[in-house]
């Protein structure tokens, strides 16, 4: 983020276009749901201090500049995969092997190892991971739940007569996907199934919020 800064600090004062900010495009795709809030709040208070310095009155054409470019170069994607087929397995294996830094899971069962491997490979690299599934399903036969938890991710169940029925995650707080998929084989392989990816920031956050209440209310496994 740090670079980013810099990099809109050292335009001020210059011809605004954001055309002219197609070589830190890609750091902006990087960022974060939280990294792109955080950066616009440290935006406006470089707004305020480059007023404060300069009493050149460029501060509000330089802050709209930013947004702008903000605006312009943040990744987005928005597709709906299904099955059966490999389609949703393939591209549930690319977000995780692109994921860097977080992936949240609440979903219902796994008993895929393709996708138990993809979260190993993940947590290998230091990726924070965590998981929420349900209490009766963990114990199906070739459930991995068990498994993820012994290598040392953490695992949360619910305590019910009813299901923990959800099927969404949040990568990199940059993707959310849900839909009806559970990861099984017999979901990419039998079952008429769908999953949605988007970027939208407005549902990542959404997303976020509740499975940080789930977190909080679950249990240990």
């Amino acid at each position: 983020m740090q670079k980013v800064i810099q990099y809109l600090k050292d335009q001020y004062g210059k011809a605004y276009s954001t055309a002219n900010g197609v070589e830190i495009a890609s750091e902006i795709q990087q960022l974060s749901l939280s990294d792109r809030k955080e950066l616009k709040s440290r935006l406006f208070h470089e707004a305020r201090i480059l007023e404060q310095k300069n009493h050149d009155g460029q501060s509000i054409a330089w802050l709209e500049y930013c947004l702008a470019l903000l605006e312009e170069h943040t990744f987005r994607f928005h597709k709906v995969y299904f099955s059966p087929g490999n389609d949703i397995l393939e591209v549930m294996g690319d977000l995780i092997d692109q994921s860097k830094s977080t992936i949240d899971l609440c979903v219902f069962t796994i008993t895929d190892s393709r996708l138990t491997n993809k979260i190993l490979q993940a947590m290998k690299r230091n990726v924070k991971i965590r998981l929420i599934t349900d209490d009766r399903k963990i114990f199906d036969r070739g459930s991995e739940g068990f498994a993820l938890r012994n290598a040392g991710i953490p695992v949360k169940i619910d305590h019910s007569q009813y299901h923990m029925h959800h099927k969404f995650g949040i990568i990199d707080q940059r993707f959310a996907f849900t839909g009806s998929f559970n990861w099984t084989y017999t979901a990419s392989k039998h079952n008429n199934e769908n999953l949605l990816i988007t970027s939208k920031y407005a549902l990542i956050e959404q997303y976020q919020e509740e499975f940080d209440r789930l977190w909080k209310e679950m249990f240990d496994l």
